[in-house]
C-alpha cells in the first residue's frame, strides 16, 4: 500500500495510490482514521486519482471513513475518481437514499 498525506490549514489530504481492495481496507482503515482523529480537520479529502480498482469492501472503507468524519464534523471528500469507482460510489449513494 502507498499512500501520502498533507495537512494544511485544517484541511487532510490523502493521496492513495493502488487498489483499494479486501487486502488494504484494514490498514488504510487504521491509518486514515488516526489521521482524521489526530489532526481534526474541517476538510478531509481522499483523492484516488492513482487508485486504479476498489472492489466492495473499498465501499465500506468509503463509507466509514465518511461516517467517522461527520461525526466529528469534518466534510468528506473523494476527489479525482475514475469512472468506475464513481459509478460505484454513485449506486451506493443511491442504495443508502433508498432505504
Amino acid at each position: 500500500m502507498t499512500y501520502t498525506y498533507d495537512v494544511n490549514k485544517q484541511k487532510l489530504k490523502v493521496i492513495l495510490d493502488e487498489e483499494i481492495d479486501v487486502n488494504s481496507c484494514k490498514t488504510l482503515r487504521t491509518i486514515i482514521d488516526g489521521y482524521i482523529m489526530k489532526y481534526s480537520p474541517k476538510v478531509c479529502e481522499l483523492d484516488l486519482e492513482k487508485v486504479p480498482f476498489m472492489d466492495s469492501s473499498g465501499i465500506g472503507f468509503i463509507a466509514g471513513r465518511q461516517n467517522l468524519a461527520k461525526m466529528l464534523d469534518c466534510k468528506f471528500v473523494l476527489i479525482n475518481a475514475n469512472t468506475n469507482i464513481k459509478r460505484i460510489m454513485q449506486m451506493y449513494e443511491k442504495a443508502k437514499g433508498s432505504a
